[in-house]
């Protein structure tokens, strides 16, 4: 990769399919993804929105020329390249059995103090770290025992806004997140202009602050739009919100 990645991600027609099942997880799935977009994607149980985060990372073997970043085959792309340019945050992070700090500049490790406390606040995790007696060196357990899954999530989005990516796909990565701080989250990652940001999610509160939705179904993006569009129409996202409004208020 020569240059400056500006962060246009396109799919053609891109298919996956696990070695030992007998359907395409991704079939024929097909976007264009435009730099400095919040682009939500969201979709019943099983419609492959964790392929897709996958494959954006090549976490998993994706085919030649179905997917593309900046016009380059992703295939061609050298591996350690293409996750300094796409940094994918898991639901479930992997967190090392050593400092806070050192878990956000995993990364990054030569990264300056200011910069880590940075990504901690933008992560809306710096009150949580604060609030520890030894705040940016308190020990964190073997798979982040030591914290909730919230603060868990937070510490490996901060990983990620720590290492600067002008692309970051967020896989669900908010989930254990509540909504008042997810969309703090979200606005304040919306106010760097210069990233592409993919929030893979099954909250549809959380699609509804994005700049555009993708909705996927079996393995294809069936419906497209902003949020106020889709909920008027008749398909699969009308139905989702229904489900979120329903269970939001018996929760209530």
């Amino acid at each position: 990769l020569k240059g400056k990645i500006q962060g246009y991600l396109e799919a053609k027609n891109l298919k996956i399919k696990y070695p030992d099942s007998n359907f395409n997880s991704l079939d024929g799935l097909n976007f264009k993804i435009y730099p400095g977009e919040l682009i939500a994607i969201v979709g019943p149980v099983g419609c492959g929105k964790t392929t897709l985060a996958k494959s954006l990372g090549r976490i998993i073997e994706i085919p030649d020329a179905q997917l593309f970043l900046d016009d380059i085959d992703v295939k061609t792309i050298k591996l350690s390249d293409l996750r300094k340019n796409i940094s994918v945050v898991p639901q479930e992070a992997f967190l090392f059995t050593s400092t806070i700090s050192e878990n956000l500049s995993f990364g990054n490790p030569k990264a300056q103090m200011k910069k880590i406390q940075e990504s901690a606040s933008k992560a809306s995790l710096i009150d949580d770290i604060n609030n520890f007696p030894k705040r940016f060196r308190t020990i964190v357990g073997e798979r982040g025992i030591t914290l909730s899954g919230g603060q868990r999530q937070r510490t490996a989005l901060g990983r990620a806004l720590l290492v600067n990516s002008p692309i970051i796909v967020l896989d669900d990565a908010l989930a254990s997140v509540d909504n008042k701080t997810a969309s703090m989250i979200i606005k304040e990652m919306k106010g760097q202009k210069n990233k592409t940001i993919l929030m893979i999610s099954h909250q549809l509160s959380v699609a509804a602050t994005c700049d555009r939705v993708l909705v996927m179904d079996k393995g294809k993006i069936v419906q497209e739009g902003h949020h106020r569009e889709l909920v008027k129409e008749d398909g699969i996202y009308k139905k989702l919100w229904e489900r979120e409004l329903a269970t939001s208020k018996v929760k209530n």
